[in-house]
């Protein structure tokens, strides 16, 4: 990728890969990474759960939304979103105008299987299944789409693998 004064967003619903993907693309592309989720768990001093549990979902929300406004004063990193930062218009459009935005995704099952251990997830708290997961994918799809450049599925290849077309994708759209 050419332009690297640019973010590279990866966002995609939980359990597609944005932390480990971000991470190998970020040594891969010589770019510092940067997560949404744990900036704001940093910034506040408490887990995700801890602040849906005592604030909700809506200031969540809006601390998502001021990650992002925070980010936009940088330039060129690799940025591990939150699965649910494309549900505010106004975080799609910040991370389209300052970047390219790759959507990962992966299969319902392959998701569980992913998370199912995980306790962390305050979403699936109570719905920790494939049907339930499945559901939340696609009342989110249409905004995963508007959201993205670049769609990547993460089913069955390795993260070097997906790291490759990842970067194949983005030498593509900086060539249109």
């Amino acid at each position: 990728m050419k332009n690297l004064n640019r973010h590279v967003f990866l966002i995609g619903f939980m359990g597609t890969g944005k932390s480990a993907i971000s991470a190998q693309l970020g040594e891969m592309m010589m770019l510092d990474v940067w997560d949404t989720d744990k900036l704001i768990t940093e910034s506040r001093g408490m887990s995700i759960p801890e602040i849906f549990e005592r604030e909700g979902e809506d200031y969540f929300r809006d601390l998502e939304t001021d990650t992002l406004r925070l980010l936009s004063a940088a330039e060129g990193h690799i940025i591990s979103c939150g699965g649910g930062i494309v549900l505010r218009e106004e975080n799609i459009r910040m991370m389209r105008e300052l970047g390219q935005v790759v959507l990962l995704t992966a299969r319902p099952q392959t998701v569980y299987e992913r998370v199912k251990a995980d306790t962390q997830r305050p979403l699936l708290k109570g719905n920790l299944n494939a049907t339930y997961i499945e559901e939340l994918m696609t009342k989110r799809q249409s905004a995963y789409e508007r959201a993205s450049h670049i769609s990547v599925a993460t089913d069955d290849k390795s993260v070097l693998d997906i790291c490759r077309e990842i970067l194949f994708d983005l030498e593509k759209l900086e060539d249109t």
